[in-house]
């Protein structure tokens, strides 16, 4: 009994730096993918942040104050705003082709955004079929 327990926890021992290895590996690819995703997402928030300011050029600027400065909130008509948006997206689907759609169907218009998302997309499926089943 002595042995078993012996051997055990000598394989324990053993498998700890590798696991610890593994680990490490999985969380670097995981900074990776979220690095990615958020490059792409940045690139449509930029687009559409454009469109806004031609649209609706009076609520872009309201936003963009309150954004910048939330503890002088203004008041701002967020109806508007959410209609506003709405027409934003009108416009895009209207104007703009669909370069990709990522894995939570959310629709890429610009190719650095549609490049950043593919990568991340490629490194979530890694993630996955790998060995990071804490990360999945």
């Amino acid at each position: 009994m002595r042995q078993v327990l012996t051997l055990s926890l000598t394989c324990c021992w053993l498998a700890a730096p590798a696991m610890a290895a593994e680990s490490e590996a999985c969380r670097n690819l995981l900074d990776q993918r979220n690095a990615l995703a958020e490059q792409a997402m940045k690139a449509e928030i930029a687009l559409v942040r454009t469109i806004r300011e031609r649209i609706c050029p009076v609520l872009s600027q309201q936003a963009d104050q309150a954004n910048a400065n939330d503890r002088n909130a203004l008041t701002i008509d967020y109806q508007a705003l959410i209609d506003c948006r709405y027409k934003v997206e009108e416009q895009l689907l209207r104007s703009q082709r669909v370069l990709y759609v990522n894995r939570q169907q959310f629709r890429f218009y610009t190719a650095a955004g549609a490049k950043l998302a593919r990568q991340a997309d490629g490194l979530a499926q890694e993630l996955r079929e790998g060995e990071c089943p804490q990360l999945r």
